[in-house]
């Protein structure tokens, strides 16, 4: 009787084993291509971020006309970031502009490849970039009288000001003069020194050259004074911008939270999402609305299914906190050996119930002893199989920036 009872047992045992392993086989996912990231000009906007000084001599007329008005308000406040910089017209504080004239100076910017335009007009770069593509040259000429600079600046009521969320820089100065954007054409000098001048006898174009924008007269220049710039000499050509101090820009939207999202167990960029929508790839850094599911992906590559890893609600931290995001791909040592010992640990404390059920109904002693044994001890390997598989999934940890925090284990003090 014992011989059929066991061999069923050992037949029980088989069938959950057969049943765990191919339960973990199809757990996997399948193969998916991914389509190949097309590049923008974003990355080289980035490049173009620490330049504090731009151009403003390719900016429409009207956005002009828009500053020339703010301008004899007060002060100018504005969003600035790469390629852009909005102005926030209704961001008002203390302080004005007050002009000062200094030696008439005339200067010529060649731009001959996207890099070079992205760096030096990176207010422009966007909608240049095909010009500068069709033409295989812009240049600009720009003269300069003078500047206004800012004075009696005062940002303290920026702080809790609505309209001046986003603010980043003030403009600090702003060089007046007149300037000529062409498009098309090259330079070639005659005999070696000195600097040609566009359009003059001594250069030779390999293509036509067009005027593309122009605004005020280089002559007039001259006739600038302390007391002001000539009216056709008066043109925006350069903007210098100030940082606003860090507790008025480092400021988002009402509400939201500012997270650092980064890879915690590489170098490798992960896709933070918003359902389909990719926002960033890490390491990155957002003003978000906390009430948002947030969601980081890895691709591991051919062979291998994605890694992903949900963000932890981040509504239960304070609105304008600042919070770091860390994720972690899946430890493949933690999560198979994890499996394993589910498995095992899983049919041990079946096996055990089994014995104890049969043994002490039927008064066997030893099936019954060996029942009661065997669902503790495989019940200490069947919780350490669980815990090896949950800690070694994929996983996003949130903490506060400058705190470290403790990781959680099946749920408790932390987050996986």
């Amino acid at each position: 009787m014992h011989q059929g009872l066991e061999r069923r047992i050992l037949i029980a045992a088989g069938w959950m084993l057969l049943w765990g392993v191919t339960g973990c086989l199809g757990a996997s996912s399948p193969l998916r291509a991914t389509a190949p990231e097309v590049p923008t000009g974003q990355a080289k906007c980035k490049v173009a971020a620490s330049h504090e000084n731009p151009l403003v001599t390719e900016w429409p007329a009207p956005e002009k006309a828009n500053l020339e008005a703010l301008l004899r308000q007060g002060t100018v406040v504005v969003s600035y970031s790469g390629c852009a910089m909005k102005l926030l017209p209704h961001c008002r504080t203390r302080g004005y502009y007050g002009w000062r004239r200094t030696t008439t100076s005339t200067d010529t910017l060649e731009i001959r490849n996207a890099e070079d335009l992205y760096a030096k007009l990176p207010l422009g770069a966007v909608s240049l970039e095909g010009e500068l593509a069709r033409s295989g040259r812009i240049s600009v000429q720009t003269t300069v009288a003078g500047q206004i600079e800012l004075q009696q600046f005062d940002p303290a009521t920026m702080a809790t000001d609505p309209y001046c969320e986003g603010a980043t820089h003030v403009l600090g100065a702003l060089s007046l003069g007149a300037f000529k954007m062409r498009s098309g054409g090259a330079i070639s000098a005659r005999g070696g020194a000195g600097v040609p001048t566009i359009g003059s006898g001594s250069a030779s174009t390999s293509s036509e050259e067009t005027v593309m924008r122009e605004a005020g007269t280089p002559d007039s220049c001259k006739m600038s004074t302390d007391q002001g710039v000539h009216p056709d000499c008066s043109s925006p050509i350069q903007v210098f911008l100030r940082p606003l101090p860090k507790y008025i820009a480092d400021r988002g939207p009402a509400g939201t939270v500012k997270v650092d999202f980064l890879s915690g167990g590489g170098n490798e960029p992960w896709d933070v999402r918003v359902g389909d929508r990719v926002i960033c790839k890490t390491p990155c850094e957002k003003w978000v609305d906390p009430a948002m599911p947030f969601m980081m992906e890895l691709d591991a590559g051919f062979l291998r299914s994605n890694h992903k890893a949900d963000v932890p609600d981040l509504r239960e931290h304070p609105a304008q906190s600042h919070l770091r995001v860390l994720a972690y791909p899946r430890s493949d040592g933690k999560f198979v050996g994890g499996i394993v010992a589910t498995t095992f640990g899983g049919l041990g404390v079946a096996t055990g119930i089994v014995l104890t059920a049969v043994g002490c109904t039927t008064d066997d002693k030893k099936m019954c002893g060996a029942g009661a044994i065997t669902i503790p001890l495989s019940g200490v390997l069947l919780a350490s199989g669980i815990w090896l598989t949950v800690s070694g999934l994929p996983r996003a940890e949130v903490s506060r920036t400058g705190s470290v925090q403790a990781p959680r284990i099946l749920g408790l003090g932390g987050t996986f």
